[in-house]
C-alpha cells in the first residue's frame, strides 16, 4: 500500500500538463458554438411524423400474401426440434 502513497504523492506533485491551461475557455467556446448552429423547427419534427403515420398505414392497407401456418405446435417436424434431439433418451 505504501507504493502506491508513493505513487499518488508523486502524481500530486507532478507540474501540470500545458495543455491543461485555457482548457475552461475552450469549453465555454465549443458549447457556445454549438448552442449557436441552426435547430430543426417543430415543424419539420411535425412533417416527419405526418410521414411515418402515412407510411405505415400505406404499409398495413397494401395486401400481402398470408403467412404460412406452419408453425402449429402440433406439427410433426416439431419432433425434429434441436430441443429433443439433444435430450438423452
Amino acid at each position: 500500500m505504501d507504493h502506491l502513497d508513493d505513487m499518488l504523492s508523486r502524481l500530486r506533485e507532478a507540474p501540470l500538463d500545458p495543455r491543461l491551461a485555457g482548457l475552461d475557455s475552450r469549453v465555454m467556446a465549443e458549447i457556445a458554438r454549438l448552442q449557436a448552429m441552426p435547430r430543426l423547427s417543430a415543424t419539420t419534427f411535425g412533417v416527419a411524423a405526418a410521414v411515418a403515420l402515412f407510411i405505415g398505414i400505406a404499409g398495413s392497407a397494401v395486401p400481402v400474401r398470408s403467412a404460412d401456418a406452419a408453425a402449429s405446435p402440433f406439427d410433426a417436424r416439431l419432433a425434429l426440434a434441436p430441443s429433443t434431439l439433444l435430450s438423452a433418451q
